[in-house]
């Protein structure tokens, strides 16, 4: 998977995410969204916020720990989801939720460099998450809906978990971001 893969994947996920789910659910097989999609994106939007910390060690650090926020967010959130689910925690329910994660967390993690805009952090927050919930709906439909009967209430409590797990996740990020300037 190329960069130019990436970033028409990124564009589809964005702008037309029914077209993407549906094309997602029928060519599955040869993606591993985790390495080839979430982590590039993920490390694209570290190094976007470099130069916005200013000072190059205070930056690089910033960067390495919030890639590792984001990542452990990922796999928190998936697993939360997957127990949420299923109660048997099969393998290919928890790739599943992990895959559909990987792809509807793109506005939370594209948001990350606004985090520096003062105030205006929260409505960048709060457009992303409901960008990625826009995502999310039509991503549990197309990944889970053959294994979870009750799709419904479980895009409720997904919703709940994203929300709750984002909004954990920017509380740290603005901590961080608040050490990292003032030193």
């Amino acid at each position: 998977m190329g960069v130019k893969w990436l970033f028409m994947t990124m564009f589809s996920v964005l702008f037309h995410p029914e077209a993407f789910w549906k094309e997602q659910g029928e060519r599955r097989e040869g993606v591993n969204a985790m390495k080839d999609y979430a982590a590039p994106v993920i490390a694209i939007v570290q190094l976007v916020k470099l130069p916005l910390v200013g000072v190059p060690k205070p930056a690089m650090i910033l960067a390495i720990v919030s890639f590792i926020v984001d990542v452990a967010v990922l796999y928190l959130l998936s697993g939360a989801i997957a127990s949420v689910a299923g109660r048997d925690r099969n393998t290919s329910l928890q790739d599943d939720v992990l895959s559909m994660l990987c792809y509807s967390l793109t506005p939370i993690w594209l948001a990350e460099p606004f985090y520096f805009a003062g105030i205006w952090r929260w409505l960048f927050l709060a457009a992303a998450l409901l960008h990625a919930f826009l995502i999310l709906k039509p991503g549990l439909q197309a990944t889970l809906d053959r294994e979870v009967p009750q799709i419904d209430a479980l895009t409720g409590k997904t919703a709940m978990l994203t929300f709750a797990a984002t909004l954990a996740s920017f509380m740290a990020m603005t901590g961080l971001i608040r050490i990292f300037t003032s030193l």
